[in-house]
């Protein structure tokens, strides 16, 4: 799970290349191609601005695609299965599992058509980035904070411990000039709630959402950011 949608005013149903060797997981921001596919939005692109958040996975299966910000835990969907179930006492062992096993983690694969959210709407995804595209300065996303759309993929993440290198197309609080018009930057989103363990439901001590509907103390589906869309 890398997307949680809580609100959304449009789901359009737009063309993808289903065998394109990008990935674009569920939840990361997207933009058009001048063919009109679907493909990972570039902060650093300023003829090509976001579109809306990718709802459907397109995968290869060879890369992982959470930062997974402070639980040290990467999917690698070729390796392992999508979903975390507790199989052992106190949530100590877990096994991954997937929705879908026909299409291998590609979503859009029998329709070549990908759900985008756009024109607004409240979600929380795990498509962020921990640092800034220096590598050396850590992301900032207190609640009100703009939101943006990263630039092009960079080796820049492991200094400061994040799984993963940056993504283009991740919600990041850096915004790049290439995202503007005249001399205005142009965020995506605002942050609602800055990046934190939301409970899956399921009974346990990681999480206690006392305001949400799961309520209580759960397991955490993993550590998710909390936007408004504008986009």
């Amino acid at each position: 799970m890398a997307l949680i949608e809580v609100f959304h005013v449009t789901a359009s149903s737009l063309p993808i290349d289903a065998n394109n060797s990008v990935d674009i997981p569920q939840g990361l921001l997207v933009s058009l191609e001048g063919t009109g596919d679907v493909q990972p939005a570039h902060g650093d692109n300023a003829t090509q601005l976001p579109i809306g958040i990718a709802g459907d996975t397109r995968s290869t299966g060879v890369t992982s695609f959470t930062p997974e910000s402070g639980s040290a835990r990467s999917r690698n969907p070729k390796t392992s299965y999508e979903g975390a179930l507790v199989t052992g006492a106190w949530g100590a062992s877990q096994r991954f599992t997937e929705n879908r096993v026909s299409d291998g983690y590609n979503e859009v694969l029998a329709s070549g058509k990908m759900t985008v959210y756009h024109s607004g709407g409240e979600f929380w995804t795990d498509q962020y980035e921990v640092v800034q595209s220096s590598g050396s300065v850590l992301a900032t996303y207190a609640s009100g904070t703009a939101l943006f759309a990263s630039g092009a993929e960079t080796a820049g993440g492991a200094p400061l411990g994040e799984p993963e290198d940056a993504r283009s197309g991740r919600f990041t609080d850096e915004a790049s000039t290439a995202n503007s018009t005249t001399s205005t930057i142009i965020p995506v989103g605002v942050t609602l709630t800055a990046p934190t363990s939301y409970p899956s439901g399921v009974p346990g001590t990681e999480t206690a959402f006392q305001s949400l509907p799961e309520g209580g103390n759960s397991l955490a589906w993993g550590t998710f950011l909390h936007v408004k869309l504008l986009v």
